[in-house]
């Protein structure tokens, strides 16, 4: 596909292909009529209805530091997203390939369970558990959050998107773990109430 370039995955290995299905069929749909495609990481702030509350779950579960929350992962959050995503609509020429759209410093898994934990989003984990371990308990006592949707979570899965920001000339912020205190009460309200 001319333009779409392979992305390389935090420890320089090629990275995963891109997503499968309508997703790439829009995406494609989208490069042929020259537009940008975003592809953001794990989306944190007011309205995330699927990261915290997987981790959420996740913990429920297997309530440990996943792998010893070594997992590097690509996060961005929302408020920062949508300047990134102003300043690539205004800068116009930036169209016709995808762009990973996250804050161009990784988190740990470690990293961010910690936050949500200080801000009390969801509680504190010190017990660390092998990825083997991991998912035997989650086995053991099933969820809605599938294995590949765990390892979304708790493994590397993180990709450079520092040339995003640089090309749109838009400061990337101090990243989504700093922004968490504005959506703490958010989310303690949205995990508190009956699903």
């Amino acid at each position: 596909m001319p333009g779409l370039r392979q992305p390389l995955s935090g420890a320089g290995r090629p990275a995963p292909p891109p997503p499968a299905g309508p997703r790439l069929a829009g995406e494609a749909h989208a490069l042929a009529a020259g537009a940008a495609v975003l592809r953001p990481g794990l989306v944190l702030g007011r309205g995330d209805r699927w990261v915290v509350p997987v981790l959420a779950e996740l913990l429920d579960a297997v309530p440990a530091l996943w792998g010893g929350g070594r997992g590097m992962l690509s996060v961005v959050a929302v408020g920062d997203l949508a300047r990134l995503i102003a300043r690539l609509g205004l800068a116009g020429a930036l169209t016709g390939r995808v762009w990973h759209a996250s804050h161009p410093d990784p988190v740990s898994t470690g990293e961010l369970l910690a936050a949500l934990a200080r801000h009390r989003v969801l509680p504190a984990v010190s017990r660390e558990l092998s990825w083997e371990e991991c998912l035997e308990r989650l086995r053991a006592r099933p969820t809605r959050v599938s294995e590949r949707q765990f390892a979304l979570v708790a493994r590397d899965h993180w990709y450079d998107s520092r040339e995003v920001w640089a090309a749109a000339g838009c400061p990337p912020g101090p990243g989504p773990l700093e922004r968490l205190a504005g959506s703490a009460s958010w989310y303690r309200s949205r995990l508190a109430a009956p699903a």
